[in-house]
Order: structure tokens, then sequence, then C-alpha cells
């Protein structure tokens, strides 16, 4: 179930970006003749919204709502899974004991039509590309270098591009040699432009995002301003743009049924022709793309606020607090106590760690506490990340039973052990580097351990010649596959007093 959540949240998020990144092109870019910004902005939108909602922000709801408690963030990590909000959680992860769970068959059904609907618009798009690959190698080619001319047999057929094929008809090959000359010009802008690739990139996120019309926007005006690249190109090469547009009224009846194509023709002719003769937008309009920041800064702000991710240490606080009306209030008793997923301590051991049993008050923020922020150390967090467990992470669930106890579910993810690589320190300059790695407890080939890390921060903290509140570390974890156990190099950074 959190898997489809988690695909439903994403999309929701996604879409969210390209709707405001649509809003913004047509309030402010779409009439500016800088056409190649303009395409870059179009591009630029349609790969953000993909890549925004996996940014994660950890901790910004928190800080939002107060910024002296909330915990600093080393880093910004991949956000992979999205969580709901309180009251939607509690529903999903607790069925109702009296009937179906409704809520559940909804997501289900929510995803089925998205499947559905994404295998639609992706038939049709494999279908266009087929046709078009048929039509280019069923007919007769002139390979000119640059591009190839498709000779086409049907005469009421518009002239086209697709990829590094230009399709003519009889039609075209009937025109003048001035105006064949601007028609061919016209289409060898968007195949050296690679326009076709822009198409190919909507058609693929129209796809993922077929319920969501700013994609199709977004590609509409991509097509529009294609048209306006290769007009100018043309319109460049010409004392003036009369004649050329004289040429495209000519063929402004043909349309063209393909949507993967660029059409030397479209039912936009008259504003292409306005395009031509309208003045370039002054220096200044070009302040409008700053706008793009305070954009992308204010949707990256809006998804991390939406479910945003904490650090794996912070998770078994945030999902237990999900389950509970009230945070730190005591409600009812504890039910049942289980533990899934767990190979390195036995649930005797994790009881004994958690420190709780059935029948003791149920209170979450006490449960939390057991699970991660135990200051002596001696949570089920600490029992593990002392002994090589870097990667261990803890969900737990609660179910509230009609006897008005609590059950407790941990599933337990336990990862690869992980051993302590290289150990490097920066920013001494009094006091060397070899003669600091004998005072702290950090051994390359040990065992990876939260404590020795902790350890180690008092102790150059209470050197005497550093900033105690400006000692670092950056545990950096290296993969290894083929090997039983990871490595995390150590990085330690100081900063020595009166600098």
């Amino acid at each position: 179930m959190a898997m489809l959540t988690s695909l439903l949240l994403y999309l929701a998020e996604a879409s969210f970006c390209l709707i405001i990144f649509a809003l913004a092109y047509r309030l402010l870019l779409a009439g500016l003749t800088y056409f190649a910004w303009n395409r870059a902005y179009l591009l630029g939108a349609l790969l953000a919204s993909v890549v925004i909602p996996l940014v994660g922000f950890p901790g910004l709801s928190a800080w939002l709502a107060n910024p002296a408690a909330a915990p600093a963030v080393a880093q910004l990590p991949l956000r992979l899974k999205w969580q709901l909000n309180a009251p939607l959680a509690q529903a999903v992860a607790t069925p109702t004991p009296s009937g179906p769970d409704w809520l559940a068959m909804l997501l289900i059904g929510a995803v089925i039509l998205y499947t559905f609907g994404a295998l639609y618009k992706l038939v049709r798009a494999v279908r266009n590309v087929r046709t078009l690959r048929r039509l280019a190698r069923q007919n007769p080619q002139t390979d000119l270098g640059t591009f190839a001319i498709v000779h086409l047999p049907e005469a009421g057929m518009p002239a086209f591009s697709f990829g590094r094929h230009v399709f003519l008809s009889p039609l075209h090959e009937a025109l003048s040699p001035a105006e064949r000359e601007q028609l061919l010009l016209h289409e060898q802008v968007h195949v050296r432009q690679r326009h076709t690739l822009d198409l190919l990139l909507v058609e693929a996120l129209g796809v993922a995002f077929w319920f969501n019309g700013s994609v199709g926007y977004i590609g509409r005006q991509l097509k529009v301003v294609h048209e306006y690249l290769a007009d100018a190109a043309v319109a460049r090469t010409q004392a003036s743009p009369a004649p050329y547009g004289e040429l495209l009224i000519k063929l402004a009846a043909q349309q063209l049924p393909f949507a993967l194509v660029h059409a030397f023709s479209h039912k936009q002719i008259f504003l292409r022709i306005q395009m031509l003769t309208q003045p370039t937008s002054s220096p200044m309009k070009k302040l409008r793309f700053l706008f793009i920041v305070p954009v992308f800064a204010f949707t990256w702000a809006a998804t991390a606020c939406v479910g945003s991710p904490a650090p794996e240490t912070a998770a078994p606080a945030e999902a237990l607090a999900n389950t509970t009306a009230a945070p730190n209030a005591a409600v009812g008793r504890i039910g049942r106590i289980s533990w899934q997923g767990n190979t390195y301590l036995t649930a005797a051991e994790l009881n004994q760690a958690l420190g709780l049993k059935t029948g003791d008050a149920y209170d979450s923020a006490a449960v939390a506490r057991r699970l991660s922020f135990d200051t002596k150390g001696d949570d089920v967090t600490s029992r593990y990340m002392d002994h090589g467990y870097l990667f261990f992470s803890v969900s737990p669930k609660a179910t509230r039973q009609s006897n008005g106890t609590t059950d407790l579910t941990f599933n337990i993810s336990e990862g690869r052990k992980a051993q302590i690589g290289r150990v490097t320190i920066t920013g001494n300059t009094k006091t060397s580097t070899a003669s600091l790695l004998k005072l702290i407890p950090l051994r390359s080939g040990e065992d990876f351990s939260r404590a020795k890390l902790l350890e180690t921060q008092r102790i150059l903290a209470q050197h005497g010649e550093f900033d105690p509140n400006k000692v670092g570390i950056n545990p950096a974890p290296e993969m290894r596959p083929n090997e039983p156990t990871d490595l995390v190099n150590i990085a330690l950074v100081v900063v020595e007093k009166g600098k």
C-alpha cells in the first residue's frame, strides 16, 4: 500500500509543478521573441517537474512549524517514498474491523485507472512513431547529407519533418525554386536543432502524466516555438518577410494527422506571420526570465512541505506520531509487541532495548524515544548502529484494538553491515593529524559505530585548540557489491580557535 500511495503522491506533486511552470510561461514569457530562451525554459520546466518532487528537504515542515527546534540538515537526500498526512496514514495503516478497507480499494482503483490511461497513451505514441518510420522506409528518399527528403505519393499531405527526414508531397515539388528553397530551409532548421527530441520527451511525459493538461499545453507551446525558430531562420535569409509569409498562407489549408512531427503549416499560421513582422522584444524583457528562480524555489518548497521525508533515524518518531491523536499523550495500554525483519537481535533482546511490555501505558513519544532518541544511547537504533549497521531503520505501526489496547508492530530493515574505511581530519594546522588520530577511537577496518563517532566528536571538542561548536563529522558510505560489508569513510572537520 505504501508503494501505491508513494506513486500517487509523486504524480500529484509533479503535476503541481507542471501546472505552476506552465502558468508562469503563459503569464510571463509566451509573448517574447527570445525563442531559443523560451524553448530552454519549456524543456527545463518538463525536466524540473519530474525531478523536483524527488529532491527532498528533510525537516522543512518541522522548521516551518518551529525553526528553533528543528534539527539542521547536512544534505538533501533523494526521495524514494512519500508519506500521507496523519489521518490518512492512520486510515491506510489500520484497516477497519467492521468492513472492507474502502480507502485502500480507492487507492488501488486509482492506480488501475492511471495504468490503463498510461497504456492507452503509450500505444498511441508507439503507433504514431511506427507509422512515421514506415512512411520513411516505404517511400523513395533523396539523401542531402544533413537530412533526407522523403517523397510522398499523396499530393494532399503537407510538408513536415521527423528526425532527420523531411517529408514532401508532389504539391511541394511543384513550388517555384525560391519557395521550395524556403520550405527546405525551414524544415532543415527543425532537423539541425533536433526539435523531434523535444516532442519525443513531451510524448513520454504525456504517457506518464496523461491526466494533466499542462503537458499538452507545454507540448503545443514547444511546437509553436519550434516554428518561430524555423521561421526566423528563413526570414534572416530574405530581404523582406513578405514572400515567405505568402508561402505560409498558400500552404495554410493543409493539416497533418500526426502529433509527433513538425508540419510546415498549422492552425496558428497567422500568429506565425505576426511574429515574423513583430519587432524584437527589448533586452530589458529578458529580465522576466529571472522570475524562473522564485518559481523554481516555490515549487520545490511546496512539494517538500507535503510529506517531506525525515532522515532515517528520525523516521520512527514521525511514523509513530502519525498513528496517535495527540503526541506525548498516554492513550490506553500496550497490547501485543511484535518485530519483523530482525536477524541480528532476537525479539527478546529487542524488547529489552525497547524497555516496554504488554500492559504498560502507551505513549507515542516514549516509544519513539526508546527506538531512536534515548539520551543514554541504549535505544534500539543504537544497539544496531553501534555494531556496524549504519543503514539500519525501523518503522513502527500502532494499531488500536476494540478493547482499548494498542498493538505495536516494528518493521526492521537491518541493511548491510559497514566498516570504517579512511579517517581524515582537516582544519588542523597546530596539531598533526597523526597525533589526533591516536586520540580518537575510530580505526580503519573496524565495524562502524555511532557511539565511537559521538566519542570522537567529544574528544575533539574538548581538545582545547578547536572550536567545540564547529567539530564536523561527515560519513561517506561506499557500496561494495562483491564484499560482505560496505565501507564508510569518515571526514572530520575542525576549526581552530581564533579563526
